[in-house]
């Protein structure tokens, strides 16, 4: 008998297993409460919304269209935002973690760069796209009560979608 649910689960499945969405992508611990964001197909990231407490980031949230997403982890501490212009996007990140991601620098095309938390960390990654003409769409990770433990870049064309 055909389960149209059971398809979809497969389906998402298989999509989970391709490349782009390795667990070798993450910056940090996976463990937690697994989240994902990104913008819907066709749209491009148009901000870009961090909450720090004690040097940790606590959430993260995205707007596209100038319409904000929900945010995934929590909504505590100092909201630190950047806002795109319109054909700016961001083109790579940097940033630092020990147990809790500590912090998160975007960098942009315009060019210039926005800092989230504070640099306090033993271990660094830095993160781009691998594909030149792809841009910041989203992001996925894992948070606990205490913060973000991990973080995943989402890379997509512009205008585009986050799979390409």
């Amino acid at each position: 008998m055909f389960q149209p649910e059971a398809m979809l689960l497969l389906v998402i499945l298989a999509m989970l297993g391709t490349p782009a969405f390795s667990a070798d992508d993450y910056h940090g611990k996976t463990t937690g409460t697994p989240f994902c964001t990104s913008t819907p197909e066709g749209k491009n990231l148009t901000g870009v919304r961090m909450y720090v407490r004690n040097s940790v980031i606590m959430g993260v949230q995205v707007e596209h269209d100038h319409n904000w997403g929900d945010v995934s982890g929590y909504a505590e501490g100092t909201p630190v935002v950047l806002t795109l212009s319109e054909d700016e996007h961001v083109l790579w990140a940097f940033g630092t973690y020990r147990i809790y991601i500590q912090q998160i620098v975007l960098y942009t095309s315009r060019p210039r760069d926005q800092y989230f938390g504070s640099l306090k960390a033993d271990n660094e990654f830095s993160d781009h796209p691998q594909n030149a003409d792809h841009v910041l769409k989203g992001f996925c990770g894992f948070y606990v009560r205490g913060g973000l433990r991990a973080i995943k870049f989402v890379w997509g064309s512009k205008s585009g979608t986050c799979t390409e």
